[in-house]
């Protein structure tokens, strides 16, 4: 294969990512304020998890 097509099949490895939007209440004041990260699939479950 030619040099431009292996460098093609690299750059066609990209991950899939998601917003992630989560309401949080805020300890000090009460309100509700929205959290939001572009995540990979295997750290959405992580951002969801209760702290």
């Amino acid at each position: 294969m030619s040099k431009k097509m292996v460098e093609n099949k690299k750059k066609k490895v990209s991950k899939k990512m998601t917003l992630a939007i989560k309401i949080v209440k805020s300890k000090k004041s009460g309100f509700y304020t929205f959290e939001n990260k572009m995540l990979s699939d295997e750290k959405v479950k992580i951002f969801f998890i209760k702290k």
